[in-house]
């Protein structure tokens, strides 16, 4: 998706945030906020681990918060994993 190597924890929120908005629609992701972003190592890859809320619009006035948990690759950028 980016192609860009991620060093920290802002890099990774980054990402999080253009695949928020490439899921959602880059006008309908109206908040962003992290909770969580940790750097985990692993014994077949390292990824970066986001967790926050979003907040959604869903219609001419209704919003919906999200939960979201992502791992990102450290390497390319992109996210290997998600829940919402």
């Amino acid at each position: 998706m980016s192609g860009i190597r991620v060093e920290d924890a802002g890099g990774a929120q980054a990402s999080a945030k253009r695949f928020l908005a490439a899921q959602f629609g880059p006008k309908k992701v109206k908040e962003v906020s992290f909770s969580k972003a940790w750097y985990a190592t692993g014994a077949q890859r390292d990824i970066w681990e986001v967790e926050g809320d979003a907040v959604v619009k869903t219609g001419w006035f209704s919003k919906e918060t999200v939960h979201f948990k992502f791992q990102v690759d450290p390497i390319t950028g992109n996210v290997i994993a998600f829940e919402i």
